[in-house]
């Protein structure tokens, strides 16, 4: 009879720490991502944050997108009121007013750079605006378009997190409709 010794199942693997450090990262920001905070949340040392990552810069970094991949996949795909532009700029904000200090983090002090930004906010918007009016603008309407977009939608969202104005759809929806109005060409 052969005496099998069993390895030991790991209790504390990446995606426990991942799951962990993404919850910790939507309620208090990215910056308040420490090795201390994962791990008393978790009830386990760091020891097994540090056999995972490399450092904590890799795994904000692996949170991160795993944030942008849920806010483009998931949050920004969420219906308002059935316009698809209208309904992406509204889950922009909902997500600004909810998590401030990540929004911040991100996309406010840029700490992350500018393509993530991008990829994940201006193909979005440019996917929803294809999908509310199809392809009806040239290249030039629909950039002057998505540029006005972004910076009334990421107004009302820095006013927002800045405590200036508090959540309302309905008013977002009319500032966002009157100021669309002046840049949408009188035929379409």
């Amino acid at each position: 009879m052969v005496n099998a010794v069993m390895a030991r199942k790991k209790e504390i693997d990446r995606e426990k720490i991942l799951d962990i450090a993404y919850k910790i990262a939507l309620r208090e920001g990215i910056e308040n991502l420490t090795a201390r905070s994962i791990a008393e949340i978790g009830h386990f040392s760091t020891q097994p944050i540090y056999l995972e990552f490399k450092n904590m810069k890799g795994l904000r970094k692996e949170v991160l997108e795993r944030v942008l991949n849920s806010l483009r996949d998931q949050i920004l795909q969420k219906f308002f009121i059935g316009k698809p532009l209208y309904d992406v700029d509204l889950a922009y904000l909902k997500f600004a007013h909810e998590h401030r200090s990540l929004f911040s983090t991100i996309f406010v002090n840029g700490e992350f750079g500018d393509d993530l930004i991008r990829s994940t906010l201006i193909d979005s918007v440019k996917d929803k605006l294809h999908e509310q009016f199809g392809d009806q603008f040239s290249k030039e309407e629909e950039s002057k378009i998505i540029a006005l977009n972004w910076i009334i939608t990421n107004g009302l969202a820095v006013m927002l997190v800045d405590g200036l104005i508090d959540y309302d759809s309905d008013y977002f929806v009319q500032i966002i409709d009157r100021q669309l109005k002046t840049v949408m060409p009188q035929d379409k």
